[in-house]
């Protein structure tokens, strides 16, 4: 009985492990619950908070300049980004825009994030990159 045992051991053991391994080669349909961190909100979760924003976000660059009478966002130039000095580091959001329609006008709003998991307080926007004209060699007047 005791030899029967080891010769299934035997014979079963490099089965177990030859499909274990193909098993982590291939991965499995569950592998993204083990990998994935769905605490940390995705660029798209941003861009729908932004989106809700949108009218503030708006009227907050008119206010800087009251010839500016439409602001176009360019949605996919959202970034998150950690940066910051040597002895502080700080991480932030931006997103580009155009305004009143002009081709090579171009601007940056920034918000500052207590860590990559959070999303922005929209109080705290400020324009990182001035208003701008001629692909950025003029300040918008």
């Amino acid at each position: 009985m005791k030899k029967r045992i080891k010769i299934l051991l035997i014979i079963l053991m490099p089965i177990i492990l030859i499909t274990g391994g193909i098993l982590m080669k291939l991965g499995t349909p569950f592998d993204i619950f083990l990998t994935k961190d769905f605490t940390k909100p995705t660029k798209i979760e941003r861009i729908d908070y932004l989106k809700e924003h949108e009218e503030e976000m708006t009227n907050f660059v008119k206010k800087q300049n009251s010839k500016v009478t439409s602001v176009q966002w360019d949605w996919d130039s959202l970034k998150v980004e950690t940066g910051g000095g040597p002895i502080t580091s700080n991480t932030w959001i931006s997103i580009e825009a155009k305004f009143n329609d002009i081709k090579d006008s171009s601007m940056m709003l920034q918000w500052p994030l207590r860590d990559e998991k959070s999303f922005p307080k929209i109080s705290d926007m400020f324009l990182s990159q001035p208003l701008r004209i001629d692909g950025g060699t003029k300040f918008y007047e």
